[in-house]
C-alpha cells in the first residue's frame, strides 16, 4: 500500500507572499500560483515517497479533484489528487466543528479511519499536532511554507518510517 499525504494549500504549498501580497489571479483558475520554490520541494517528496495524495486543504470546497489536478499541472506539480478529505465545518458529528484545527484534523483522522489509511502524513501550517503528533509535520512559517528548512526531510521521515 501506498503511502499517503494529507495536503493543505496555503501556507504549505502557496505562502503568504501569493495571497496577500501577489493579488494577481492566475487565469486558469482564478486564484494565485503556487510558490516555485515550494513546488520545486514538494516534487523531491514525490519523488522520493510516491505518495497518493488526499487534499485536506478548503480548497477541496471549490474545485472538482478534475479541476485541482488542472491546478496541480499548472503549477507544475508531479503528483494528482487522488481524493478529498470530508468537509465536517459546521457538521455535528461527535461535536459541532467551529475550530478549523480540531476540524482539519478531524477530517483527516475520518479519511484515514474509512479507508483504512496506515501510512500518512498531514502537512498543514494549522497546528494539529495535539490530534495527529505521530504522522504530522508543521510548516508554522506561512511566508516559507513546505520550503522551511527541514520540514522536507521530516516529511520524508514520516512517511518512510524512517
Amino acid at each position: 500500500m501506498k503511502p499517503t499525504i494529507f495536503l493543505d494549500i496555503d501556507g504549505v504549498l502557496a505562502t503568504s507572499h501569493q495571497f496577500y501580497t501577489n493579488n494577481k489571479k492566475w487565469p486558469d483558475y482564478g486564484r494565485y500560483r503556487f510558490d516555485d520554490k515550494c513546488v520545486k520541494v514538494f516534487n523531491e517528496i514525490l519523488r522520493k515517497t510516491d505518495p497518493t495524495i488526499i487534499l485536506s486543504s478548503d480548497w477541496k470546497l471549490n474545485y472538482s479533484i478534475n479541476a485541482l489536478n488542472n491546478i496541480f499541472e499548472v503549477n507544475r506539480i508531479e503528483g494528482k489528487v487522488s481524493d478529498i478529505t470530508p468537509s465536517l465545518w459546521g457538521v455535528k458529528y461527535n461535536s459541532l466543528y467551529t475550530d478549523l484545527e480540531v476540524c482539519r484534523a478531524e477530517e483527516i483522522l475520518l479519511y484515514v479511519s474509512r479507508h483504512n489509511v496506515v501510512n500518512y502524513v498531514a502537512i498543514d501550517d494549522l497546528n494539529l499536532s495535539p490530534w495527529i503528533p505521530d504522522n504530522f509535520v508543521h510548516t508554522p512559517r506561512a511566508n516559507e511554507g513546505i520550503k522551511q528548512s527541514n520540514v522536507k526531510n521530516k516529511i520524508i521521515k514520516v512517511i518512510t518510517n524512517e
